[in-house]
């Protein structure tokens, strides 16, 4: 029991926090451009046009080779900055569904008319969840933004430092470890 509790913390810690490390890494980068140079008036222009700011997304998603950990932290800094829940909601189920990998892969396998019928589904599933979103947040009269926002309060700001500090440490040592195994994989053949 202890010896199986043991292997699954150091996969968590060591082999998956190594996998999703620079994808991570890459979203939380762009989510700060986001935070810092995007205009705070963003929430007006999305509440006045939900259906094209849906859309914007939809078009910035489908070709930006973004996976699920990296877009996680986009859509949360543009729902920071006021963006509605249903467009952000787009942004994370077409991005990853519609990488440029996956893109050749159904053209290749199948052909371009596959890909279309694949990509307009996609297209179609996306917006239909978002305005059901947007429609739920309505209802219950929540602010998104608001909510995101309040997630940090949570935990007090030195909880959050040392947190960051400690995945930080980890993911630095994970990095340098798995160089280190490449390095002396590499001169043993």
């Amino acid at each position: 029991m202890l010896h199986r509790l043991i292997d699954g913390i150091k996969y968590a810690y060591g082999e998956l926090l190594t996998d999703i490390a620079k994808p991570f890494l890459v979203g939380i980068f762009i989510a700060g451009i986001i935070t810092f140079y995007f205009p705070e008036d963003l929430t007006v222009w999305a509440n006045d046009h939900r259906f094209l700011s849906m859309i914007v997304m939809l078009i910035a998603g489908i070709p930006m080779y973004v996976c699920a950990t990296s877009s996680t932290p986009i859509a949360a800094a543009l729902i920071l900055k006021g963006l509605n829940p249903g467009a952000a909601l787009v942004f994370l189920l077409a991005g990853p569904a519609t990488n440029a990998a996956t893109i050749n892969l159904v053209k290749n396998i199948f052909n371009t008319r596959a890909l279309f019928i694949y990509l307009s589904m996609i297209s179609a599933t996306s917006l239909l969840m978002g305005f059901l979103v947007d429609i739920v947040y309505d209802l219950m009269g929540i602010q998104a933004s608001a909510i995101v926002g309040q997630a940090s309060e949570i935990f007090p700001e030195s909880v959050q430092l040392v947190a960051a500090v400690i995945l930080t440490g980890l993911i630095v040592f994970n990095l340098i470890t798995n160089y280190r195994h490449q390095t002396e994989h590499a001169h043993s053949h």
